[in-house]
């Protein structure tokens, strides 16, 4: 127990940091009402029928729903001149351990994004700060929480409220987070388009129950000399202080071919050295996957010399020590919205059959 509360007060730090950049709420999307995140209470919309718009305005609402008896919180940014008459793309952002919806919300500026792309964002809470995400060891998998459960209902609920293409909605999480975009991707196909992941890869324990409905597109960044993630694949303890969930995790390469198995991609990735932006000491090294099933798509970056980070963003001095270095040669927020981007202009007239989809009866 001792260790895993010194484990939260470290991913505390690292994930509840605000950005290194310095912008202000009104930088970051916040509307003028949202001054103070952490207290903001906006209470959730009446619903209307199925397939009405709500009537909401450019800005940040703090919402909840309950689901087994437990009332679940999110952070819902609906983006600058939103149109209530067009159907918007959806993309939920999971937090880090110890991290908060609003606080993944400010490090990763896909607030900003959601306004100038014109996407619907929602940053959902773990319960006690993390998420049941398949390594079967974290305090939401203890306490027994239905994750999955949480966001299908959440999903729905949003659908029921606002304008959302069915075909784009995509996870992106960190750490925590990415791994439970992982297990969303194997259990959730049917309602995600693709998931974006940070410093995660496969759950050991999710290789053998994962059976996706359909192809789901991945993007993913790992750095070499994360001290949590380990590379090779192996305990996700902190690899010198011993802090962390823990929990088997697949090696990168092993989760870039389970991935593409999965999706049925008929040839081996195209493998770049992307050119460094600046001499920070790391580099990355792109896998891209093409032919795959589905029309969907691949893209892993290695980043040689990066921690557990999300980078650019500077974790500080003190900080890393404890979780390594970022890189300034990629941008996970930018890479994981132009890959989401990409995809949906490609599959702009693409209607997946009807068996691509499959209607899934499902009982709690």
């Amino acid at each position: 127990m001792q260790r895993k509360m010194m484990a939260l007060a470290v991913s505390m730090c690292l994930f509840l940091a605000p950005r290194a950049f310095g912008q202000s709420d009104a930088q970051s999307g916040t509307s003028s009402a949202d001054s103070s995140l952490e207290t903001l209470n906006i209470s959730s919309k009446p619903n209307l029928p199925r397939g009405k718009s709500m009537p909401y305005l450019p800005g940040d609402y703090r919402e909840s729903i309950t689901v087994d008896g437990m009332v679940r919180t999110y952070l819902l940014h609906i983006p600058y001149a939103y149109n209530a008459r067009k159907d918007y793309p959806l993309v939920l952002g999971f937090h880090g351990g110890g991290g908060t919806g609003a606080k993944f919300a400010q490090q990763t500026d896909f607030r900003v994004y959601a306004d100038k792309e014109g996407f619907i964002a929602v940053f959902p809470d773990g319960i006690e700060h993390n998420w049941n995400d398949g390594r079967d060891s974290t305090d939401a998998y203890e306490l027994g929480v239905n994750d999955v459960k949480f966001v299908r209902i959440l999903v729905e609920h949003l659908k029921s409220k606002l304008r959302i293409d069915a075909f784009r909605v995509y996870a992106a999480g960190v750490s925590n987070g990415g791994f439970f975009s992982h297990r969303l991707g194997c259990e959730a196909a049917d309602i995600f388009t693709a998931i974006g992941v940070d410093v995660a890869a496969m759950p050991t324990n999710m290789v053998s129950k994962c059976n996706p409905v359909k192809p789901v597109s991945l993007v993913a960044i790992q750095g070499t000399v994360d001290p949590f993630i380990p590379i090779n694949g192996g305990d996700t303890k902190h690899k010198t202080l011993g802090i962390g969930d823990g929990g088997l995790t697949e090696s990168a390469w092993r989760t870039m071919e389970l991935w593409a198995s999965k999706n049925g991609c008929r040839a081996r990735p195209v493998i770049t050295k992307l050119p460094a932006r600046v001499h920070d000491g790391t580099s990355v090294t792109g896998y891209e996957y093409k032919n795959c099933r589905g029309d969907s798509a691949m893209n892993y970056y290695i980043v040689d010399g990066m921690g557990h980070n999300w980078p650019p963003n500077e974790p500080g001095r003190e900080k890393e020590r404890i979780v390594g270095p970022t890189s300034k040669n990629i941008d996970a927020t930018k890479v994981f919205w132009e890959f989401f981007e990409h995809l949906q202009k490609r599959n702009k007239y693409y209607n997946p059959p009807r068996e691509h989809v499959p209607r899934i009866r499902r009982t709690y």
